[in-house]
């Protein structure tokens, strides 16, 4: 990027940068655009009193940080990468264990690679992802009880919370709306992140599965912190501050290769 920019142009590629990563920081900006703070400071202000972004100290995010996008637009969205963190977390998973599963996109694709795994153990309340796994022979799938929400196909609600407190399992997958620079876990429904919550807290293990825009990005519910969960599946490096948290949780940080979905470098 130059200053040859204009400032209407430069902010309309600010807007795109911003949608697509969720947050955007006014270093990372500054940076892209070779530009001073003042200048994107200016630039994030305009684009706020216009509505198009949500300031906060230090950078803007997507309008809103209580409703996710669409669940049907969210399946392509960094699909391979889906497909390959997945894979990864697949490979972690022993044969003929009990697995928590939660909600989301990211999810659909943990169902397909867990489908090369033999004789699991799947708890649920995603009602896809649990057909995509009674097919598979030797599985035991169970769908947690509760209100069906039309939106999403999952079940919540204190029938679901109910019927999770039941079981002990080995491991629990999920994924997440966002991690704040505090390393807060974060997602967009009330009934859903709590669903989450208790499943955290009854699994032996926890493995929180997350592309790379979701780091800095804004959402309204606290699911947890990274110092809650065993480990952090994700493509690219997440920002220093995260990566500090984590190692001080000793929580692994394993950093998945797109193109290389079999293997993935260990914690760092």
């Amino acid at each position: 990027m130059t200053d040859a920019l204009t400032p209407r142009s430069r902010r309309e590629k600010i807007l795109e940068l911003v949608k697509q990563a969720g947050y955007m920081p006014i270093e990372a900006l500054t940076l892209n655009f070779q530009v001073t703070p003042q200048t994107i400071r200016v630039d994030l202000n305009v684009l706020a009193d216009e509505g198009r972004v949500v300031r906060h100290h230090g950078g803007a995010s997507i309008p809103s940080s209580v409703t996710n996008t669409d669940y049907e637009s969210r399946r392509s969205d960094f699909a391979g990468v889906k497909s390959s963190l997945a894979q990864a977390v697949s490979n972690t998973i022993s044969d003929k264990s009990a697995v928590f599963m939660a909600l989301g996109t990211t999810m659909l694709a943990m169902a397909a690679a867990l489908s090369n795994r033999k004789g699991l153990k799947i708890i649920t309340n995603h009602t896809e992802a649990a057909l995509m796994l009674a097919k598979q022979p030797g599985f035991d799938v169970v769908v947690l009880g509760g209100r069906l929400d039309p939106r999403n196909l999952g079940t919540t609600g204190p029938m679901t919370l109910e019927a999770v407190a039941n079981y002990r399992p080995d491991v629990c997958i999920f994924s997440a709306g966002g991690i704040d620079t505090e390393g807060n876990i974060l997602d967009y429904y009330e009934h859903e992140a709590a669903i989450v919550r208790l499943m955290i807290k009854r699994s032996r293990r926890s493995i929180l599965a997350v592309d790379h825009s979701k780091f800095g990005r804004s959402a309204s519910v606290l699911v947890g912190n990274v110092a809650d969960i065993h480990q952090l599946f994700t493509d690219k490096p997440p920002p220093a501050g995260i990566k500090k948290l984590l190692k001080l949780h000793k929580t692994d940080l394993i950093q998945v290769p797109q193109r290389h979905a079999g293997n993935f470098h260990g914690r760092s």
